[in-house]
């Protein structure tokens, strides 16, 4: 089967060069909102006095903050437990007031949210508007004749009962809002979609559509203007006509445009077009659209697997949760997108958003960084996994929150497939098929560009009925029934949705030797909130325990909740033959020593699944280990690895797909260099170093930007890393110290964190201990332009600080 399409990353109301009477905007709504926890008695009404509440921004997630008192959040009583990282939800209020003037308050007044988590109501003076369930689906409310010239007032209520979830969800206002105000005949926004229909180096065809609302009560007359302006900025092709639409009518425009030799977009090479719509009436009001698009076709069949403009590609995936450890599950657009950057410099070329659809930062950046993206609905369908989850709204909201995620999503090139569910209860049985086989059905009228696929956990027969209705199988944990399956079905087209990261190189071997697989996602690729422990002590034997307080984090992401590759990240770029670091070495935790406590809480009987990862560790600091033989394994992509302990040869060893691209030395321990070197054609070619570490002497900053904008969202992450009087990184935990972070200026503290999954301090004091010598801090820029100085304290050290910019947007 054969889908191709080029799709958009963002939209933007821009306005033009030229004079107009009026414009259509757009503005954030992340300022200037105030916030309640708890309920409050008469909060949506207008005259409410909200002046005791506290002023918040958004995106916003109440339950990673402190509580009143300054304790840490955690709270080993929270409902959900084990599943939210003992965090709570509850409910929580939200009031932002609106200034219009006359002119604007007569517009077509429309408000988005992104997200909220969850069980939402919403009124504006006053008047319910709006009740939404879902907490990851972007919904808008009409606001025109709502509003008036003055003050309006947004009051919202959010209702996050637990336990709702599996992991942790957060609660509130979780991703941006917006603010949109059109003349009165406008671009609806929901209605622009772009299509590729032939993408090769010699053409690019592209279909664009939208609809134009005339929201009065005569008939206009609107001049329609479409143009392709390329990656450089120039406009290449342009397409204008008339159009008169009927009072109160509605009309779809399409143009169509052919480029010669375009620039594709693909994983490779990301390039991105804009596509301008522009609507004028005969009074000089504008709305205008500037949409980001890629040319590319996808193909997938049994027979090539994954073809992307023509050119074959693997997934070398892995799956994310939507939260973002310090910040809870505040979904600012620098904190996504940093997400999608470290898997890309890690190897990864696709994301899968586990489980729920993924945000538009999200999608922006894996457009910008050529990140493919499985694009994924909904964990529960008809039954419920917990007592307070989406299946108590999913008959009633299924198709408007499946909509929101095409509709979202359908103008990105990074989206490769559409996931309608994961692991669902009722998967294989005749009410989940049904249930799939209209969700496909509805996913096609909306974008036919792309395959259908799920995310299924039982093996065959059960699951064939379910694959049937779908585009492309996803399994959960199952490759041994691959070869199985292609012989009773060798047309189906697989991919591992789900993978247990030690089990790498056999689901990889899965993908390198059968066409018909397309890839493998890891289960995680970024650590998350919830799960507690999953990939240290795993489940009991009876599914139902995970890691007991202070336990927080899953601790089974190959990339730790603060962006630090872990061992098991460094296997995965060998095993892909990524180039990025093609030798590594590591040294397994030695008997009778821990890293972290709780190893082997729950008894556990195999086979049961084990989402832990290799207990090693990039260290040749093992005080008390002197003379005792230490496991070391060496990753490596060269056919030949030598180890050497300080100068001395212990050996050369072969490594291949045999030995699973692994060397394995016992070594005597004694302090000094431990050094790995990777030989390619006899000669040397690759090398890595492990260094016996002193005590902490110095603080070493590093900060990823220097400049940010002054708009309340930009955000930039301080690395604050130990080192000895060598300049050797402090790894070990006995030499890890309290951390004291302070901000000044036009910035201020958004969160610290340090990855330790049972370190249940609070993410917004500013003080945290190191783990294995490290810790991240979170800064915001204000809204005022200015210098923000990032100061970091450590006991018995030098501090240190570095400074950032931030700029007027």
């Amino acid at each position: 089967m054969t889908f191709k399409h080029g799709w958009a990353s963002f939209v933007v109301i821009a306005a033009l060069a030229f004079s107009m009477q009026a414009a259509a905007e757009q503005r954030s709504l992340s300022q200037n909102w105030r916030f309640q926890r708890g309920d409050s008695k008469g909060a949506e009404t207008a005259g409410y006095d909200d002046g005791s509440w506290r002023r918040v921004s958004v995106p916003h997630d109440w339950s990673i903050e402190d509580k009143p008192d300054g304790s840490p959040p955690f709270d080993p009583g929270a409902v959900s437990g084990q599943d939210s990282g003992y965090l709570p939800g509850g409910v929580g209020w939200y009031r932002r007031h609106l200034a219009l003037d006359a002119r604007d308050a007569a517009r077509t007044v429309l408000v988005r949210f992104e997200a909220i988590y969850m069980d939402a109501d919403v009124w504006i003076n006053g008047q319910h508007v709006k009740k939404h369930h879902y907490g990851y689906s972007a919904f808008t409310i009409d606001l025109t004749g709502k509003v008036h010239a003055g003050d309006n007032v947004l009051a919202i209520r959010v209702d996050h009962a637990d336990p709702s979830s599996r992991w942790y969800a957060g609660s509130g206002l979780i991703r941006p809002a917006t603010l949109e105000v059109l003349p009165p005949v406008h671009i609806e926004p929901d209605s622009i979609q772009i299509a590729t229909p032939v993408a090769t180096r010699e053409t690019g065809q592209v279909a664009a559509r939208l609809t134009i609302a005339n929201r009065t009560d005569k008939a206009q007359s609107v001049d329609v203007v479409s143009r392709i302006v390329s990656p450089a900025g120039n406009t290449l092709l342009q397409n204008e006509r008339k159009a008169v639409l009927a009072p109160g009518s509605r009309t779809t425009d399409e143009a169509s445009f052919e480029l010669a030799e375009p620039a594709l977009w693909s994983p490779d090479s990301p390039n991105l077009y804009v596509l301008e719509q522009i609507v004028r009436m005969a009074d000089g009001s504008t709305d205008v659209r500037r949409t980001r698009f890629g040319i590319r076709s996808i193909a997938v069949d049994a027979t090539h697997g994954l073809l992307i403009n023509g050119k074959r590609f693997v997934l070398r995936g892995g799956n994310v949760h939507h939260d973002n450890y310090m910040l809870g599950a505040a979904g600012l657009p620098d904190a996504d997108a940093r997400k999608v950057a470290l898997m890309k410099a890690a190897g990864y070329n696709a994301i899968r958003s586990a489980h729920n659809p993924a945000s538009q930062a999200t999608l922006d950046a894996a457009d910008e960084l050529g990140m493919l993206v499985v694009d994924e609905a909904f964990d529960a369908w008809n039954h419920s996994k917990k007592s307070k989850d989406y299946a108590r709204f999913f008959q009633e909201d299924w198709t408007d929150d499946l909509d929101s995620l095409i509709v979202s999503g359908r103008n990105h090139p990074s989206v490769l497939f559409w996931s309608i569910g994961n692991e669902i209860p009722e998967q294989g049985a005749p009410e989940g098929i049904e249930t799939a086989r209209r969700m496909v059905a509805r996913v096609r009228q909306l974008d036919a560009t792309r395959p259908v696929t799920q995310a299924v956990s039982t093996g065959g027969p059960q699951s064939d009925g379910q694959f049937a209705v779908l585009d492309v199988a996803g399994y959960n944990y199952h490759a041994h029934e691959f070869a199985d399956d292609h012989r009773r079905f060798p047309t189906r087209v697989m991919f591992t949705s789900e993978s247990t990261s030690k089990d790498a190189f056999t689901y990889w071997r899965s993908v390198e030797t059968m066409p018909w697989v397309l890839g493998d996602f890891v289960w995680t690729a970024i650590d998350y909130l919830g799960e507690t422990g999953i990939g240290w002590m795993g489940y009991s034997q009876d599914w139902q325990k995970l890691g007991p307080y202070p336990w927080h984090l899953a601790y089974c992401g190959e990339i730790d909740p603060s962006g630090r590759k872990r061992p098991a990240a460094y296997y995965r770029e060998v095993l892909w033959k990524t180039g990025l670091d093609p030798i590594s070495a590591f040294v397994k935790q030695p008997p009778g020593t821990e890293d972290l406590p709780d190893r082997h809480l729950f008894p556990i009987t195999p086979p049961h699944l084990d989402w832990s990862l290799d207990d090693v560790h990039p260290s040749w600091t093992w005080p008390g280990q002197e003379g005792k033989p230490l496991e070391v394994v060496v990753y490596a992509e060269y056919p030949d690895v030598e180890l050497f302990l300080n100068g001395r040869s212990l050996g050369r060893k072969a490594v291949s797909v045999d030995t699973e691209y692994k060397a394995t030395y016992r070594v005597p321990y004694s302090t000094g260099r431990l050094v790995a070197v990777g030989y390619r054609d006899g000669r040397a070619a690759g090398r890595w170093e492990l260094r016996t570490e002193a005590e902490p002497a110095a603080l070493r900053l590093s900060v990823d930007r220097t400049r940010m904008r002054a708009n309340g969202e930009d955000l930039a992450y301080v690395t604050a890393e130990l080192l000895d009087a060598n300049g050797v990184p402090i790894y070990a935990q006995d030499h890890d110290r309290p951390m004291n972070v302070r901000v000044e200026g036009a910035g201020q503290l958004a969160g610290i964190g340090n990855g330790d999954p049972h370190d249940a301090s609070s993410f917004q004091s500013g003080r945290r201990r190191s783990f294995h010598g490290r810790a991240v801090a979170v800064i915001k820029a204000g809204t005022q332009a200015g210098p923000v100085a990032v100061r970091v304290d450590v006991p018995g050290l030098p501090s240190q600080e570095v400074r950032i910019d931030a700029v007027s947007p």
